[in-house]
């Protein structure tokens, strides 16, 4: 049951991150709606923008990756208190900084996928992650959201 499982959720994460394989359903809105199409399709300052105040796109990231090493952590045993409005800052990037947040981003993904495979089958049973994917799910959405928040003069950078 484990091995079954987790091939599924793995391809439910597979897919948050790169989206849709093409003639293939989806079980998001559209096969570019992955985190990395998503962080490809804008700036380092469009990512930055924050509207009145909320979390930018990039501080949504910077938590889903914060989140996601929580959850491998917490597997590990690594069970203490964390700072979880502070996962948020900054809300701003330059490019070197967006690009470098997709490959720590990428290794995040890499090491929960590890800790999962680790657990054993009654511990699976117990915790099997799905609470991430729902949590990564979230972001995303409100990521793709807040794209369209941003101004046009931003837009065209």
């Amino acid at each position: 049951m484990k091995e079954q499982i987790l091939k599924e959720l793995t391809e439910v994460i597979r897919e948050t991150f790169e989206g849709g394989l093409p003639g293939q359903g989806t079980q998001y809105l559209d096969h570019q709606s992955g985190i990395y199409p998503t962080m490809d399709s804008l700036t380092a300052q469009q990512a930055s923008f924050s509207w009145n105040g909320i979390p930018s796109i990039a501080s949504h990231i910077r938590h889903m990756k914060f989140h996601l090493q929580v959850v491998a952590e917490w597997l590990q045993g690594q069970q203490h208190k964390r700072d979880w409005l502070a996962s948020f800052q900054p809300y701003t990037v330059t490019e070197e900084e967006w690009k470098q947040l997709k490959t720590d981003f990428e290794n995040t993904r890499q090491a929960f996928l590890e800790e999962v495979g680790k657990l054993s089958e009654e511990q699976f049973q117990e915790d099997m992650g799905h609470g991430a994917v729902a949590h990564l799910a979230y972001h995303l959405g409100a990521v793709r959201q807040l794209m369209h928040l941003v101004p046009k003069e931003v837009q065209d950078v």
